[in-house]
């Protein structure tokens, strides 16, 4: 009980929405006295003993790691150094960021190496979940060191990496604000991508590596005729592919 009351408290004070944190420590150091909450960026400690921090800094991502089974959420918190730790520590999340895992389910997990694998997380599958107030957390009673910090669901979330992502297959640019350009819809969750698209003739008439929506059916400064072209999306350096049409519409 004890848990659940501390750690709700500390997110209610220090939730966030910034998708990139930012807590920066210096050579001077922090300290944190045992007991107390402390909380960045939706990610709440109460350590057990006196913590002394100093020379490193703490991030808030959109990275997944990609497990065999299942996935991590949508959130890693990174420290840029491994982080010795005994205590209380949660993780609030939004449901946008379960990317297909299941809430009463999630465990925390965490390495001691920065962008590792997913062969070098720990899952720690005595953790806390409350999927109403959107948090996970365990208390650790004895010492571990973490770099990177995440959930995943172990049970019922056996699912397809990336089927979030839909992509639209018309676009009128006319300029009246709807379906003017080209929309994936989730594309903003997987930044590692590259988009090529052909023409029939199988010219590249645009690529971009890290597409953001913003495609507007341009070829070189000028408007493509109306007509259906192809695309290939490329996702996490292969991990995935997806392939379709895409048809320019002018209204007249």
């Amino acid at each position: 009980m004890k848990l659940i009351a501390s750690l709700s408290f500390g997110l209610l004070l220090f939730g966030s929405t910034s998708l990139q944190a930012q807590l920066r420590i210096n050579s001077e150091g922090l300290f944190i006295q045992s007991g107390t909450v402390f909380s960045s960026e939706g990610l709440t400690l109460v350590p057990a003993n006196n913590w002394v921090l100093n020379n490193l800094s703490l991030n808030r991502q959109l990275s997944v790691v990609i497990f065999p089974k299942f996935n991590s959420i949508q959130r890693m918190y990174r420290f840029s150094r491994p982080a010795v730790f005994q205590g209380e520590l949660a993780m609030s999340y939004e449901d946008i960021e379960l990317n297909g895992n299941e809430a009463k389910n999630l465990v925390l997990t965490y390495s001691k190496m920065s962008g590792a694998t997913a062969k070098d997380f720990t899952l720690v599958k005595e953790s806390v979940v409350n999927p109403e107030e959107r948090f996970v957390g365990q208390l650790f009673s004895k010492t571990i060191t973490f770099s990177d910090l995440t959930a995943v669901s172990t049970e019922g979330s056996e699912i397809t990496p990336y089927v979030d992502l839909v992509a639209n297959n018309m676009i009128t640019p006319n300029g009246d604000g709807v379906n003017d350009t080209w929309i994936v819809k989730n594309i903003n969750l997987y930044p590692n991508n590259e988009l090529k698209i052909f023409d029939r003739e199988g010219r590249v008439v645009f690529s971009m590596f890290g597409y953001d929506n913003s495609w507007d059916g341009m070829f070189n400064g000028n408007p493509l005729k109306e007509d259906t072209y192809y695309y290939i999306l490329t996702i996490d350096s292969g991990k995935s592919r997806k392939t379709g049409f895409i048809s320019i519409v002018k209204e007249k």
